[in-house]
């Protein structure tokens, strides 16, 4: 009974928005210079009043609580430029980086399959917010004609340059999947990491060589579950109440971003940076797993 419930107020939540955020859309739409700027920030606005009502609902019907560590954590900004990298355990991964987060940054973005902006509600209220949609060819495709993933490196790169010069947050999941016991699996001789999978670090050297002139700072998260493979479902029925946030904040000067676009998708500098990355990673989460 408590999952419907938590059903329903999560539906009710999203179609409030839509009142408010089809006509803001428009004039966005319609609207240039500082009269659109305004109808950003007002997006902006209906954006973070929803994920903060999510929230809410999850804590009031279970008591949910999100437990952040980083001392870092209190000195970001609502108008940073910030990249965030962030371990893939489940859906539920999403949902708390924006509760944890929400106000603390400007609005996160994910780069989105462009498919999805035809999702009722949902793909409209990513598009008036400019979430980054990108078409990524299958490997099917690329077996074809090896041209196209050029063409895709361009995209992202075209996709990144309008937040040059402005407040932003964006979220790479550098594994590229979430963490389930079948792909633990299956990669089980290739995963140096126990409770990781191998990160990829082409994506976030392109968008971080992209915006090197703009990026204060990588916000690396480690989201700790109490359970060894979480699902969003367990997290909706309440049974999954209490969890760590682990938040390092690493300003972008000390990140090897690479210089030049061209080497940016194979940078090793990059790639090294982020293996270290996860195996700190590793080692948090297992001794978090450790018996108290």
């Amino acid at each position: 009974m408590g999952l419907i419930i938590a059903y329903i107020l999560f539906l009710l939540n999203l179609l409030s928005i839509i009142p408010t955020m089809y006509p803001l859309y428009i004039w966005k739409l319609v609207t240039t210079g500082s009269a659109r700027r305004l109808g950003d920030r007002l997006l902006l606005k209906v954006g973070e009043i929803w994920i903060e009502n999510n929230y809410r609902i999850s804590r009031i019907l279970y008591g949910v609580q999100f437990e952040v560590v980083g001392d870092a954590y209190k000195d970001l900004k609502p108008d940073g430029r910030y990249m965030i990298i962030c371990n893939h355990q489940s859906w539920s991964d999403i949902y708390i980086i924006q509760s944890v987060l929400n106000r603390k940054i400007p609005l996160i973005r994910f780069f989105i399959k462009d498919s999805l902006k035809y999702v009722p509600i949902l793909g409209h209220a990513w598009l008036a917010l400019d979430f980054p949609f990108v078409k990524r060819s299958t490997k099917e495709q690329l077996k074809k004609n090896p041209e196209l993933a050029t063409k895709d490196l361009e995209n992202v790169k075209n996709v990144c340059a309008k937040f040059a010069g402005m407040p932003f947050s964006i979220l790479n999941f550098l594994e590229g999947h979430r963490r389930t016991p079948e792909r633990v699996q299956k990669l089980l001789k290739k995963n140096p990491y126990k409770h990781l999978l191998r990160p990829h670090s082409g994506g976030i050297s392109v968008v971080s060589t992209t915006l090197k002139n703009s990026l204060d700072a990588f916000i690396d998260l480690t989201i700790v579950y109490p359970t060894e493979n979480p699902s969003f479902l367990e997290l909706m029925q309440g049974k999954i109440r209490k969890l760590k946030v682990f938040v390092d904040v690493i300003p972008a000067s000390l990140v090897p971003v690479e210089e030049n676009e061209q080497f940016a998708p194979m940078s090793k500098k990059m790639k090294r940076w982020v293996d270290e990355r996860w195996a700190l990673k590793d080692v948090l989460i297992e001794k978090e797993k450790q018996p108290k």
